[in-house]
């Protein structure tokens, strides 16, 4: 068998990936957030109020990296961050006012953004790639691969 780098699926979905985070971060800039921190307010925005434990898991971002991304955006006054009155121990994290109105200017920008990345596709295929995408994130998730 031979191997070809342009034909191999985790450098295609990551060369995807890095070129989209790339450019997408540059609009980002422009609001004065990073790429992690987008998708902290974008789940936000979506989920509502979320656990820490459970963000990290949303946003696949490791947990002691989202720490630091929701306490420097709290003391930015982005998202507020509260212990849970059920369970001391849980972070609690959710969109400031202004954290809210910043996302959902974002939200269109981020719209035209996969817009031009799905370009020519169909519905079909978009839904189709988006499945295929979540399959292949579910099949390596979490999961030590071995190969024999």
């Amino acid at each position: 068998m031979r191997f070809q780098l342009g034909d191999y699926v985790p450098y295609l979905v990551n060369r995807a990936g890095v070129s989209f985070s790339n450019t997408f971060s540059r609009e980002l800039d422009r609001f004065g957030i990073t790429l992690p921190m987008w998708r902290v307010m974008s789940a936000l925005l979506d989920e509502g109020e979320q656990r820490l434990g459970d963000l990290s898991r949303i946003t696949a971002i490791e947990l002691s990296t989202l720490s630091r991304i929701t306490a420097s955006m709290d003391r930015a006054g982005l998202v507020n961050r509260r212990r849970s009155g059920e369970d001391a121990r849980a972070v609690l994290i959710t969109l400031s006012k202004d954290g809210r109105r910043m996302a959902e200017a974002i939200v269109p920008k981020a719209l035209q953004w996969e817009s031009a990345a799905i370009a020519g596709m169909s519905e079909d295929e978009v839904r189709t790639l988006k499945g295929l995408l979540q399959r292949i994130y579910g099949n390596v998730e979490g999961q030590d691969v071995v190969v024999r």
